[in-house]
C-alpha cells in the first residue's frame, strides 16, 4: 500500500507499517444540537455564512491527507439511504449552505430540519464530495442492551476511596460553550482533539462504571457496552474498505477518539493517525 502524501506523524501516535491501513480519527461535535451526549455543546447555526466558510476551510485542510474512504458515525444498516442522500448533495440537488428538510438516519433524531446541519452532512459529505468520492461509509452500530445488570442487585460500596481529581461536568460544559463561541470551527475541532479534552469522557465513564456509582455509565456492564459499540465500529470500518484502500478518515464525536485510538492500535490491520498536524497546518 502506498501514498505519495508526506507523512505527518504526531509524537505519541504509532507509526504505520506499509501493510497497515491508516485511520485518521477526526473528533468533532454534534453540530445540529441533538442533546445526546454527557456534555452537549451549545452549537450555533452552521448554516450561517461565517460558519460555512470555516467548514470549507476545515475540509480543505483535512483533505490534504487524501483519504480513500470517509467513514461517518451513522448506522451501518442505513448505508444505502445515507448514500442516496449524499448523492443528492453531490449532484447539486441539495446545497450544504441551505436548510434542507429530510429525516435523519439516526434512531434518536426525529426533527426534519436538523440533519442538514449535522457534522455528517457538513463535514463528512462535504469532505467526500471535495475528494470526488462516490460514496461515504456508515459504520456505527448500537448493540442490543442487556436485559439485566447483575451489579444492580449487589451490595456495593460505590463511594470514592481515593482523592482522584475529576473534571467538573458544568465547568467542562461552560468551557466548551465559551470555546466554540470564540473560535472558528477548525480551531474548535483542533481543541477537542487534544489529549486534555478527550480525557473528560473516559475519566467520567470509568469513575462511574468501576465504582458502580449512580448515574450514567454507573456499572461495569455500561462500560462493556461502550466498548462493544466502538469495537463494532472498527469491524464496520474493515467491512467498508476495499483491498486497495490505504487511508480511511473516520468522523466521530470527540468522545470516541480515545477508545478508538486504543482499538485501532490493537488491531494489526489498522494504525490510528492524529488529525492535529492537518488542523494546525497553515492554509
Amino acid at each position: 500500500m502506498t501514498n505519495t502524501n508526506e507523512k505527518r506523524i504526531l509524537k505519541g501516535w504509532p507509526e504505520p507499517t506499509p501493510e497497515q491501513v491508516q485511520v485518521m480519527v477526526l473528533g468533532t461535535y454534534h453540530m445540529d444540537n441533538p442533546g445526546l451526549d454527557e456534555v452537549n455543546v451549545d452549537a450555533d447555526d452552521v448554516l450561517a455564512d461565517r460558519r460555512q466558510a470555516e467548514l470549507r476551510d476545515l475540509v480543505t485542510r483535512v483533505s490534504e491527507w487524501e483519504p480513500d474512504v470517509v467513514a461517518v458515525e451513522r448506522p451501518y444498516d442505513r448505508n444505502e439511504s445515507i448514500n442516496d442522500r449524499y448523492r443528492e448533495y453531490r449532484s447539486g440537488d441539495r446545497a450544504y449552505d441551505r436548510e434542507e428538510t429530510f429525516p435523519a438516519s439516526h434512531s434518536e433524531r426525529n426533527e426534519l430540519p436538523t440533519e442538514c446541519r449535522s457534522e455528517i452532512v457538513q463535514v463528512g459529505f462535504r469532505l467526500a464530495d471535495h475528494l470526488d468520492h462516490d460514496r461515504v461509509a456508515a459504520i456505527d452500530e448500537y448493540p442490543d442492551e442487556p436485559d439485566t445488570d447483575p451489579f444492580e442487585d449487589r451490595d456495593i460500596d460505590s463511594g470514592r476511596k481515593t482523592e482522584v481529581e475529576l473534571p467538573d461536568r458544568d465547568a467542562v460544559q461552560r468551557e466548551s460553550d465559551d470555546r466554540l463561541s470564540s473560535s472558528t470551527i477548525p480551531e474548535y475541532i483542533d481543541w477537542i482533539n487534544r489529549k486534555e479534552e478527550r480525557r473528560f469522557n473516559h475519566d467520567s465513564m470509568f469513575d462511574a462504571g468501576i465504582r458502580a456509582a449512580d448515574g450514567p455509565f454507573g456499572s461495569p456492564v455500561a462500560l462493556a457496552y461502550w466498548y462493544e459499540r466502538n469495537i463494532r465500529m472498527v469491524h464496520h470500518l474493515w467491512r467498508a474498505m476495499d483491498s486497495e484502500d490505504d487511508r480511511i478518515l473516520l468522523l466521530v464525536r470527540a468522545g470516541h477518539v480515545r477508545v478508538l485510538r486504543h482499538l485501532l492500535t490493537e488491531a494489526p490491520m489498522f494504525c490510528p493517525v492524529s488529525p492535529l498536524p492537518y488542523l494546525l497546518a497553515s492554509g
